[in-house]
């Protein structure tokens, strides 16, 4: 999170206290990861004279909104007093009411939000609710940051394709394997169990043929947040060589999995893996299956985020395309040493079809976070 006091020219406005509450509805609604999509993770605070009176969080798709849950118990209480919120309240009446009406409902005095409703459906509430007599303050900040905080809500609000995530653990010198590329895990159980709970998050899990052929994972969410819809395994499959008999495919995580092949290889894989896997095809790259194509094509079938899980060539190659918005890199404190494979390959420039992995503009917007002895670096894709 980009802290409120580090917030843009606005930031002026707010007092010490006001920055506390609001940097705490922000880190409240960090609680729906896994459970509150296609809806922003949302939480708020009310308070009035420096005491908190209420806080919640959107807890689950289709139940009450953060701003409406930290009112609903509150009754008099909430008359005069100041609700911070770290999305604009929304105007639009969807599952639920607006949470406008219920703020002014509840004669809330002020309302302090942090980022904007990049929505024109849901937008517009902060100014709907001055219009009213009610203080507004916000937004503070800019996209970039909110858009860390609610990456697939803020993608989602400007681009058709799915929103890509890349996880990698590597080493402290650039590797994600010995030589061999046998299976081997660099980060310790901690990062492990922080990778199953970002893998809730997201609507599919997506892998390269290398990584499945070597490690036969499952590809499911087994940690600490059991995802409210369980992601999809997506497995890259250019020539159609996946077997019904492969742990993805055997719906352990409650999800049907994805096969992308390519073209000529879709219809007799569509055959062999009936009930076990949906197959879409996807056009060719001159290195392989196109990768762009094959999103659209898991766009179409309404996985609208990917956590990519795929390997080095699989990650340089979505990274040349800049296909990828967001990199979780564990760098765990370990040498592999020579001939260890490279997390991201970058091959002969000079040679045909060589690409090179693009990194400008990256931008670390969440402050690295420790898990046992692995460090969590996350950034994000600017522009």
């Amino acid at each position: 999170m980009i802290p409120p006091s580090r917030a843009g020219s606005r930031d002026g406005r707010l007092t010490a206290l006001d920055r506390r509450f609001l940097a705490r509805a922000v880190e409240l609604g960090r609680g729906g990861w896994g459970r509150v999509h296609p809806n922003p993770m949302v939480g708020a605070v009310v308070a009035c004279g420096g005491t908190v009176l209420g806080e919640a969080r959107h807890e689950e798709f289709g139940g009450p909104h953060a701003e409406a849950a930290a009112l609903a118990a509150l009754g008099e209480r909430a008359r005069g007093a100041t609700l911070y919120t770290s999305l604009e309240p929304c105007l639009h009446a969807g599952k639920t009411p607006p949470c406008t009406e219920a703020i002014r409902g509840a004669g809330v005095g002020r309302v302090v939000f942090w980022a904007a409703e990049p929505g024109a459906e849901a937008g517009g509430g902060g100014e709907w609710l001055r219009g009213r007599g009610v203080r507004v303050d916000g937004p503070f900040g800019e996209r970039g940051g909110w858009a860390a905080e609610n990456p697939v809500f803020f993608h989602r609000a400007s681009s058709s394709r799915p929103y890509l995530a890349l996880k990698l653990a590597v080493s402290l010198d650039g590797r994600i394997a010995p030589a061999g590329g046998g299976r081997v895990w660099l980060s310790g159980p901690e990062a492990r169990a922080e990778g199953h709970r970002l893998r809730a998050g997201f609507d599919g899990i997506l892998v390269g043929t290398r990584t499945w052929k070597a490690d036969d994972p499952m590809l499911t969410a087994r940690g600490a947040v059991t995802p409210r819809v369980p992601p999809a395994p997506v497995l890259l499959d250019r020539r159609g060589q996946a077997t019904a008999g492969l742990r993805a495919l055997k719906g352990e995580g409650g999800a049907r999995a994805i096969v992308v092949a390519g073209p000529g290889a879709a219809g007799p894989l569509k055959r062999r893996l009936a009930g076990r896997a949906e197959v879409v095809a996807a056009g060719l790259a001159p290195q392989g299956l196109d990768l762009a194509a094959a999103l659209e094509g898991l766009g179409g079938r309404g996985v609208g985020s990917v956590l990519c899980e795929g390997g080095g060539v699989l990650g340089a190659s979505l990274l040349a395309e800049r296909l990828v918005d967001r990199i979780y890199l564990f760098v765990a404190p370990v040498v592999v040493g020579d001939g260890g494979v490279p997390a991201f390959p970058l091959g002969d420039p000079g040679a045909p079809g060589a690409r090179t992995p693009a990194f400008e503009g990256w931008q670390a917007r969440l402050d690295p976070v420790r898990f046992g002895s692995d460090t969590l670096i996350v950034l994000d894709r600017g522009g």
